[in-house]
């Protein structure tokens, strides 16, 4: 089975990844908030973002 996205729950995360050159292809409302202010951001599966992911500034 192959990935072809990849969501991230936080802003700060998903602006790290666009920095590195990541594409973001969808954002979303986060289903599991109660008063509908959160967005979930949805990254095309690239080589190398999960090691982005897992890093911490």
């Amino acid at each position: 089975m192959e990935k072809n996205t990849i969501i991230i729950f936080t802003a700060n995360k998903a602006r790290e990844l666009l920095k590195d050159g990541f594409k973001v292809v969808d954002i979303k409302p986060d289903k599991t908030d109660s008063d509908g202010k959160r967005s979930v951001f949805v990254f095309e599966y690239a080589d190398g973002i999960l090691d982005k992911i897992k890093k911490t500034k």
